[in-house]
């Protein structure tokens, strides 16, 4: 009776304290260092670092290209920030690039989708598109990737992104332009980190994982020129042919014609020959003359300087200075302000022994279609220009142009 009583006095249970969920573990930092090579030569350093907190994460790679075009000396330094929140959902991103002069991009992401701001222009990329340098923190957490990417440093060009494993810490990379054509290429190895220790895309661009040592080193700079340059075995005989041997899908274009053959393509080249393929335009009065003059006020205008590197159409329509690229986009910004129906070729210029990477055009005159070499001032150029993808002159087509480039492995005349 005493016992139930003591126990009645005490009554019921006081409930268990309500447990408080754990705060979300917030991942540690991190940083990482790269070096980068073309053409078997070091080229470049790049240093990404990655800062959390329980608002997401901000990544920064700050990334700096140093050697010779020619026996110019080239500098660009570039540096690109994102912001993303715990989901690894970007929010903001911004761009840099300081080289003789300094570029910036911005791109904020709002309910109806990404705004990109930059060399005075605005426009819109798709909301779910995501900055290709996050991609890795994503491959990190879901060990692949699909969707929508942008590149920053092109411009902030668009386009669809995979990723997918092919070995234990092998993973193959397809980035396919929004504005169609040749789609660039990776292969990314995994380190113990889950993170790229070696990237090897289609361009011949090799990013390798180093201490911070070792990315402290100096490096003797390269031309570059050289380095991407395909040396031309034989000696061209009567009727010349170039043979490139290596997966092509050489397009139509005007100064030249090509047949495949084993392993490649055959290339007839000459000014003479038209561009049997290309669209033709509305039939009209010719406007050759008026390209020809074209041609001639961006060559009083620019002065050749292979340290002025690719600029956007924007820019090379002011340019005072460039190399190739920046010769062709200010020549298409003309003619487009004219009405000429013009495009820009990427390929190779035929240089003594050797294939040197070019950019030209090629513009409708109202009776054909004639290549435009404002470089070097041909019109109708052709006879040493190898075109292996036509496009627009703007950064995804540009993107999409380089891409092109490495698909020949040699060559040789016939």
């Amino acid at each position: 009776m005493l016992v139930a009583g003591l126990a009645a006095c005490a009554g019921a249970a006081a409930p268990p304290a309500a447990r408080v969920p754990a705060p979300p573990r917030v991942p540690a930092d991190a940083e990482r260092d790269f070096a980068i090579w073309l053409g078997g030569a070091r080229v470049g350093t790049a240093h990404e670092v990655e800062r959390w907190s329980p608002a997401g994460v901000v990544l920064v790679r700050d990334e700096v290209m140093q050697f010779l075009r020619g026996n110019v000396a080239i500098a660009i330094a570039t540096t690109i920030e994102i912001a993303a929140d715990p989901a690894l959902a970007p929010a903001r991103v911004t761009w840099t690039e300081r080289a003789q002069s300094v570029r910036r991009g911005e791109a904020v992401r709002g309910a109806a989708g990404w705004t990109v701001t930059g060399d005075a222009l605005v426009r819109s990329l798709p909301a779910d598109a995501i900055p290709a340098e996050l991609v890795p923190l994503i491959i990190r957490r879901d060990g692949r990737f699909a969707g929508p990417v942008f590149l920053p440093a092109r411009g902030f060009a668009g386009g669809a992104g995979w990723i997918e494993p092919v070995a234990p810490r092998r993973l193959v990379a397809r980035l396919a332009p929004g504005t169609g054509g040749a789609a660039a290429e990776a292969t990314i190895d995994l380190g113990d980190d889950a993170m790229p220790v070696r990237v090897v895309d289609g361009q011949g661009v090799i990013a390798t994982r180093i201490t911070a040592a070792a990315a402290r080193t100096p490096f003797v700079p390269v031309d570059l020129i050289a380095a991407t340059a395909i040396p031309v075995a034989g000696s061209p005989g009567a009727t010349p042919r170039l043979v490139l041997d290596g997966e092509l899908a050489v397009p139509a274009l005007p100064g030249q014609t090509s047949r495949p053959v084993t392993g490649g393509v055959e290339l007839t080249l000459s000014p003479r020959l038209g561009g049997g393929g290309v669209p033709v335009g509305p039939t009209g009065r010719d406007r050759t003359r008026a390209i020809v003059a074209l041609v001639a006020r961006v060559r009083r205008r620019i002065v050749p300087d292979l340290a002025s590197g690719p600029a956007s159409m924007t820019a090379a329509a002011a340019a005072t200075a460039g190399d190739c690229t920046t010769f062709a986009l200010a020549y298409a910004a003309l003619a487009a302000d004219r009405g000429i129906a013009t495009r820009i070729v990427t390929g190779f210029r035929i240089d003594g022994d050797r294939l040197v990477r070019h950019r030209w055009a090629i513009s409708w005159t109202g009776r054909a279609w004639i290549a435009v070499d404002a470089a070097f001032g041909a019109v109708p150029a052709g006879g040493d220009l190898v075109g292996l993808a036509v496009h627009d002159a703007d950064d995804a087509g540009l993107c999409a142009g380089d891409a092109a480039l490495t698909r020949v492995r040699a060559a040789m005349w016939r």
